[in-house]
Order: structure tokens, then C-alpha cells, then sequence
């Protein structure tokens, strides 16, 4: 076997393996690697401002080219810069592997009897640190382990629920040499059919959704991890079971199909929210059933449901949070839709069912427009309606992700994601990045960001420009943190501390995407179809600064200790009665909120 240096066999072996992209910020501790990588034939790398962009463009590559990126960093603050893209990735379940340089072994903390904060330039205790957000984080010791560790690390994150590694590799053993490696190609994981039921347990499932008045399915970002879109689509065809989404499924199956009924959850629709709650049988597929998705009352959450819950991560099933689950189920989602498709046939759904479906699902919220200022949800909807089946839209956090989320109706083949779980501002433009890096022959990527969460990592406008991303960027700018603003309206009687003008304050986004060389446009109530229109014909890279209402309210929004069918802006008795289908639960008032419910 051919002697080979650390890192080159690191290089060598993740591109004979396809995961030959690279996503890095160069520096001391990790040069020696980057430097081979730059020379290593198949090899494609992408130079970022920022390593946490780095990270998060990573995520945003698997999740349109299917293929695990590789995020490369320096030691020191190049790692400790990296948290919060691993977070993102562990979080939302996203495979990614993260190679950090550290200090040499004959000056690292590891060589001290005492224990100081810091020997070597920069050094940090990186694998130790990351540890409780990774699959396996470890540091690599001596050159002889690191073949078996590399293998680990890869396997780790692609396996069971999936997710981040990261290995932290000194400088002197980068540049180790090894003789004893694996050069085998590894396929196995690609046929990881270790979640199968028998099939008396899917009859039983069947038999119990057969057997419901009132059966509802609820489709999480899980099914699309597993690759199950497709295969939950004939699900629902050919059960013919109404079905609602949480926001990380909510691109599973194109909301035009005549037995969806809404997205749920704090933010979600009305009429989804409605189901949910009235259900008599709920089948959760891929669906963590947070409190985003849940609302704060736990005990009233599908209250009169039977409860199937479907997840890979049994502990996510069994973490005895104050729902009931009758009946867990751990499996990956693909496999368990197609294991259950094949005994289904088609339900009958009662008369009364039907038609509260039909009326859950085209329930319109009432949201009032200015005739001097633009509002968020006249935009989106007007963007909406240009936006081929084909597109990539990602939301950045805030108010402009539940904006997007509330005013975008998936058509076809189109993604909608952003981080749900960890919910980072200044998620939205890195993202977008990796999306363009991974996309293919996919159409148009659609980033969609605020003032707040765009300036945090602005810097990234120089990775479009230097690659000429196709990147087609919207500021929803109201020049305030909105979406904060709002909680200070409910619960800080309106003082808007760090909010609004005297505190925070936002830039001439179109002056600042010209100083970068790329095309801007400011868009206002006068001008924004025009705008739009322009922007979409755009082939390069363009910015659009959308100049929104700075009192624009998140519409509709659940209060915190309400269950979901209690909404803001709140409905009167009447109307609260007239989509309910189980006993309604005495309100505080006619105005505001539900009693909790006795236990």
C-alpha cells in the first residue's frame, strides 16, 4: 500500500466516496489540507467570508444535491465560528461533515500536566466543546486512528436519524503519514432497511386508520429526509385521507392537491390548525410535535385523537413532554409509507368530515392593506404568483420567514426550507448560496430575508458576486426587528427597546449590493409588481430592497397558553363553535385566550 500523508488520504477518500465539495475559510491550522485539496483532480471547493456562512451553505447543499458537503476551518475562532451552522445542522437532522485544523501536539493542551486555559496559538478544545451537537466529534490523537475515525465520523452522519460530525485534526498529523488505510468505497448505508414492521403491525395501523370518522395525516420534514415525498403522495392518493404539514414538511406534496387542508402550528393556517384539533385519529409521520407545532397547551393538542407517531429518533417519540402518543412507532419515514401503501385501500370519509374540510381549507384570513405603504403579504403573494414550479424559495428567520411561510403555496416540484429548529437570523443568504451550489439543472433559488437577519452575515454578497450566483435576493425591510416588536406589543406594553429607531437601524441595502457589483432595485406600493417582474427576468444575481410597513402584524398568530384553534386576531364564540367538531373548552373571555384545561 502506498504511503500517504493524513490529509491526503482525508481528501482522497471523501472524494472517491462523492462527498467532493468543499465549503471552507482557510487559515493556519488547516492550510496544509486546503492547499491539497485545491490540487486534488475532482475536488470542487467554495471560498466563503465567514465560517458559520460556510457551515450553513453546507446544509443548504445537501438538501438540493442529496451529497454531504464538507465544511473546513482553521483552529481557535475559525472553529468556535462554526457553532451555530452544526447547531442548524443538528437541529434539522442535515448530514455534514466538519474538519477542523488545531494546534501541533507537541504545543497542545494534551502535553500539560496542569491544566491552563491555552497552550498553542489559538488553540480551543473544539471536539469537546462540540460534542452534545454532533453525531461523533473527536480529535485525532495519532496518525495510525485516523482512518478508522474518519470512517466513523461519515458513517454516523448518514446513519439512523442523520446529522453533523466533525473531526479535529492537529496540524502535525495532517501533515502524519499512514500506511494502513481503507480505500473501500462505502454503499451500505444507502440500504439501511433496518425500521421494517411486520406486516400484521401495518394491518393493525391500517385497520385502526379504517376503522377512525375523522383521520388526519401530518406530514413532517422526516419524510422529506428520507426521500419519501413521492411515495407520500400515492399514500395519499390512494387512502384518500386529508393531510396538513408541519413548516419542515411543508414542500412534501404541492398544496394544490384537493385533500390538503393547511400548514399547523403557531403560525400556521387556521384551517390546518382546525383539523388537527378535531381529528379522532392522528398519523404524525416525521414530526417532532414541538411546541411550534403544538402550542403551548399541551393537554389540548388534538385532544380527542387516537395518536400514531412515527419517527426515526425514539427519542424524540418517547420524551413524555405532556402529549399522550397511543401508539410509537420507530421507523424511518420512507420505509414506513411504503410499508403501510401496499395493505391501504381508499377511506370513507363521512359527510360531516368532508365538508369541514372543505370549508378549513379555504378559510381566508382578513389582513388590511394601505393605500401609502406596501404589506408584506401583498408582495409574497404577488411573488408567489411568479415563481416557476421549479424554484428553491428560503425564508431567513423573523417575520419574513413566517411572512413566506403564510403567503407561499407550493406548486410543483418547488423547495420551500429554511432552519426551523434552530432558527437562526442570517441564515437566509448563505443558505441561498448552497442552494445555487447544489442545485443542478433546479430553477430559480429565492432567498427571501429581512433588514435584521440580512446584515448578519451581509458579507456574503462577495461569495455571489466572485462565483456570479444566479442568486435572486428580497429584503423585506421594515427597518425594525418585526417580529420582536410584536411580543413588545402583546407583552411589554409597546416599549420597543432594540427594536425600532432609536436602537437599531438598517443600511441603504441597494447602495450596499452596488458596492459589491451586483444589481439592486428598491421596490415600494407604487412599484413592486413592475419590480418583481424585473427581478425574475433577471439572469444574474439581483437584490430587491422591499420597503414594507413597519406596523405589519404576524397574521394569524397563536398566543402563548392557547391551544390552536385560538388564533389572534380572535374570532368571536360563534365562530369558534361553528368549525368545531368536538366540545369547545370555555374561554377567558370573547376576546382573548382558553382556561386550561382541568386535568
Amino acid at each position: 500500500m502506498v504511503e500517504k500523508k493524513v490529509l491526503e488520504h482525508l481528501v482522497d477518500y471523501l472524494v472517491d466516496n462523492r462527498f467532493d465539495t468543499f465549503f471552507l475559510v482557510t487559515g493556519g491550522a488547516i492550510v496544509p489540507t486546503v492547499d491539497y485539496i485545491g490540487r486534488k483532480k475532482g475536488a470542487t471547493y467554495y471560498c466563503f467570508q465567514h465560517e458559520q456562512s460556510a457551515a450553513m451553505a453546507a446544509e443548504s447543499f445537501y438538501r438540493t444535491s442529496g451529497k454531504m458537503g464538507v465544511v473546513l476551518t482553521t483552529s481557535g475562532p475559525g472553529a468556535q465560528n462554526l457553532l451555530n451552522g452544526i447547531c442548524g445542522c443538528w437541529y434539522e437532522s442535515i448530514p455534514c461533515l466538519f474538519i477542523t485544523g488545531q494546534v501541533s501536539t507537541y504545543e497542545s493542551l494534551d502535553s500539560i500536566q496542569t491544566n491552563p486555559r491555552q497552550v498553542g496559538f489559538q488553540e480551543t478544545p473544539v471536539a469537546e466543546a462540540f460534542k452534545h451537537f454532533t453525531k461523533y466529534s473527536n480529535k485525532v490523537t495519532k496518525a495510525e486512528l485516523f482512518d478508522k475515525m474518519l470512517q466513523k465520523a461519515i458513517t454516523s452522519s448518514l446513519t439512523g436519524r442523520q446529522g453533523p460530525s466533525l473531526l479535529d485534526i492537529p496540524v502535525d498529523i495532517q501533515n502524519s503519514t499512514i500506511n494502513n488505510y481503507s480505500t473501500e468505497i462505502l454503499r451500505w448505508w444507502l440500504n439501511n432497511d433496518n425500521y421494517c414492521l411486520h406486516p400484521d403491525d401495518y394491518r393493525d395501523i391500517f385497520s385502526k386508520i379504517n376503522n377512525s370518522k375523522r383521520p388526519l395525516l401530518l406530514l413532517g420534514q422526516g419524510v422529506k429526509l428520507s426521500g419519501g415525498n413521492e411515495l407520500a403522495k400515492k399514500f395519499i392518493d390512494k387512502l384518500g385521507i386529508p393531510f396538513v404539514v408541519s413548516w419542515g414538511g411543508f414542500d412534501t406534496v404541492p398544496h394544490y392537491h384537493p385533500l390538503f387542508i393547511g400548514d399547523i402550528g403557531v403560525y400556521g393556517s387556521r384551517g390546518g390548525n382546525y383539523a388537527i384539533q378535531n381529528c379522532d385519529l392522528l398519523l404524525s409521520i416525521g414530526s417532532r410535535l414541538d411546541t411550534r407545532q403544538t402550542g403551548g397547551q399541551l393537554e389540548s393538542f388534538s385532544r380527542d385523537s387516537y395518536k400514531i407517531m412515527v419517527d426515526i429518533d425514539a427519542n424524540e417519540i418517547y420524551k413524555d413532554r405532556g402529549i399522550k402518543i397511543d401508539l410509537p412507532i420507530v421507523s424511518d419515514a420512507k420505509e414506513f409509507i411504503g410499508g403501510l401503501i401496499s395493505l391501504c385501500k381508499p377511506l370513507k370519509l363521512s359527510n360531516k368530515w368532508s365538508t369541514s374540510i372543505n370549508k378549513w381549507k379555504n378559510l381566508k384570513e382578513k389582513r388590511e392593506s394601505k393605500d401609502d405603504v406596501l404589506t408584506s403579504y401583498e408582495f409574497l403573494e404577488e411573488l408567489d404568483s411568479h415563481l416557476p414550479g421549479n424554484s428553491i424559495i428560503i425564508p431567513d428567520e423573523g417575520g419574513n420567514l413566517v411572512w413566506t411561510m403564510q403567503s407561499i403555496k407550493i406548486k410543483g416540484e418547488q423547495k420551500l426550507y429554511s432552519n426551523f429548529g434552530n432558527s437562526s437570523m442570517g441564515y437566509g443568504l448563505p443558505s441561498a448560496i448552497g442552494a445555487c451550489m447544489g442545485k443542478k439543472d433546479l430553477g430559480p433559488v429565492i432567498c427571501i430575508d429581512g433588514d435584521g437577519g440580512f446584515q448578519m452575515n451581509i458579507q456574503e454578497l462577495q461569495t455571489v458576486k466572485h462565483y456570479n450566483l444566479p442568486l435572486k435576493i428580497f429584503i423585506m425591510n421594515n427597518n425594525c426587528y418585526g417580529i420582536i416588536k410584536q411580543f413588545q406589543d402583546s407583552y411589554f406594553d409597546k416599549r420597543y427597546i432594540a427594536t425600532e429607531s432609536q436602537d437599531y437601524t438598517a443600511p441603504d441595502f441597494v447602495k450596499v449590493a452596488k458596492a459589491y457589483g451586483i444589481r439592486a432595485m428598491r421596490a415600494t406600493k407604487e412599484n413592486y409588481k413592475d419590480v418583481i417582474n424585473l427581478a425574475m427576468q433577471e439572469t444574474g444575481s439581483i437584490l430587491v430592497d422591499v420597503v414594507i410597513d413597519r406596523e405589519q402584524k404576524l397574521i394569524p398568530k397563536l398566543e402563548y397558553g392557547n391551544p390552536l384553534e385560538d388564533m389572534s386576531p380572535y374570532q368571536t364564540d360563534k365562530e369558534i363553535k361553528d368549525n368545531m367538531l368536538i366540545k369547545m373548552i370555555p374561554r377567558r373571555d370573547n376576546t382573548q385566550g382558553w382556561v386550561t384545561l382541568n386535568k
